[in-house]
């Protein structure tokens, strides 16, 4: 294909947005068939919280579905993008207008994110932390038996972080708590995160 420059005629430049557009709009309604929210639905399936049950997603109705395409859609979208990108005329204004350059994130992380819950270890159950380090370079991780006085248990640079301790009774279920703080340049740093308690048991 030839390259893409915004100062070739306005008519061929519609030309291929109008086909990119539909085959934008094909993978759309394939994937709205499959469920109406597909990612949302299995990152709510696969990593929810609660007791509330999974509501299978409507399917939905469309009045008429659009006009096939050949296969590789997506693949023939990525290189209108590097095409667009390569033109003797691009810049990041022509970037930012289809969206090739999203914009970027400012928000400021002040506390570690993380869950814990537990799962079935080798022997016995243990905590799985899961944290995100918003380029940090990791988390300062302390927690609570019982509580008990606060006791730093490790730094994890990588996810997930399990805590394997043994249980303090080895026939009751204790409660434990975390809290995390940022980790940067072998120092501790930030406020610590709000506290997650869970019960493990024997």
């Amino acid at each position: 294909m030839s390259e893409w420059d915004p100062k070739k005629p306005m008519s061929r430049k519609i030309c291929v947005i109008t086909g990119t557009r539909a085959e934008y709009g094909l993978l759309r309604w394939i994937m709205q068939c499959i469920t109406d929210d597909p990612e949302l639905t299995l990152q709510i399936i696969a990593t929810g919280t609660g007791n509330d049950l999974v509501l299978v997603p409507v399917r939905p109705v469309f009045n008429q579905p659009p006009a096939v395409r050949p296969l590789g859609v997506l693949t023939r979208l990525f290189n209108l993008v590097q095409r667009i990108k390569i033109g003797a005329a691009y810049d990041p204004a022509i970037g930012h207008d289809p969206g090739i350059i999203g914009s970027q994130s400012t928000a400021v992380h002040l506390i570690p994110e993380f869950t814990a819950s537990t799962e079935c270890g080798s022997t016995i159950e243990r905590m799985k932390i899961i944290f995100t380090k918003h380029s940090h370079d990791g988390v300062y991780i302390e927690s609570r038996r019982n509580n008990g006085a606060w006791e730093f248990l490790t730094i994890a640079s990588v996810k997930p972080w399990y805590d394997e301790r043994p249980l303090l009774d080895p026939n009751a279920p204790e409660i434990r708590e975390y809290r995390l703080r940022w980790w940067d340049k072998d120092e501790a740093n930030g406020e610590f995160s709000p506290v997650q308690r869970v019960t493990i048991g024997p």
